[in-house]
């Protein structure tokens, strides 16, 4: 009887670590993974050999905001396509009026090799035979991947790339999913609109560091973005291939 008011405070210490400390700790921790330095490093290291022992959660991606895609009409007057060879010179064009001080020297480079090798992992958006935007998608192993994602800056702020990021998304025909986008400084925070949780950097060939976003899409959040998209006249892409990547 005398050792139950110590396996009492045992039992409470316990339940308030995983109900309070542990979240905590580990959003802290998490956060090693968006940085740089020294203490990031520590934080990412301490954060993988805690999670192995379940006292920190593990990252967890959080859904798609359907309610914030679905919260305007999509633009009318335009035409959502698989794209064509015959497309990459309007698309590199897209993507050159968008790089300038924005995308890494090597991207062009990746981005052209994609367009020449393309799987159908890309889609155009255009507009009176005009092509306004581009972007892709891939799924390999059970990831998703987002890729590509570039609007004419004369169209841009018009909802196009709410239009191009659910046709993108709503070919993920396939069970619970993760998606991830390599993106950059001043786009992430588009898909942080949408539910996109930074948890990770991708370095570039100059050692730059840039953010890694992710996402989960249900089956069930997947048919309401067709539904919607279908609504508004718009038909729905083909499913992407089990193994399409990008390039």
């Amino acid at each position: 009887m005398n050792d139950w008011p110590q396996q009492l405070t045992l039992i409470y210490s316990v339940l308030a670590y995983h109900m309070f400390l542990r979240p905590l700790l580990g959003g802290w921790l998490q956060q090693g993974f968006v940085r740089e330095g020294r203490m990031a490093e520590m934080q990412r290291s301490v954060f993988n050999a805690l999670v192995k022992v379940w006292l920190v959660p593990p990252i967890v991606l959080p859904a798609i905001s359907v309610e914030k895609l679905t919260s305007a009409p999509l633009p009318q007057g335009f035409t959502v396509r698989l794209c064509q060879p015959e497309d990459s010179p309007s698309c590199l064009e897209i993507y050159r009026l968008n790089a300038p001080g924005r995308f890494p020297e090597e991207v062009e480079q990746e981005f052209a090799a994609l367009l020449e090798k393309d799987g159908g992992s890309m889609l155009v958006i255009e507009k009176d035979g005009r092509i306004l935007a581009c972007g892709g998608a891939a799924l390999q192993d059970g990831t998703g991947g987002l890729h590509f994602g570039l609007i004419h800056p004369d169209f841009q702020k018009q909802g196009i790339g709410r239009l191009l990021l659910m046709a993108r998304l709503v070919r993920f025909d396939c069970a619970v999913l993760a998606i991830h986008i390599y993106s950059v400084a001043d786009s992430v925070g588009y898909y942080e609109r949408y539910g996109f949780r930074r948890f990770g950097l991708w370095y570039s060939h100059d050692g730059g560091a840039h953010p890694v976003a992710g996402v989960s899409l249900h089956p069930e959040n997947r048919q309401k973005l067709a539904s919607f998209l279908s609504d508004a006249g718009y038909p729905v892409p083909p499913p992407l291939p089990a193994s399409t990547t990008a390039g």
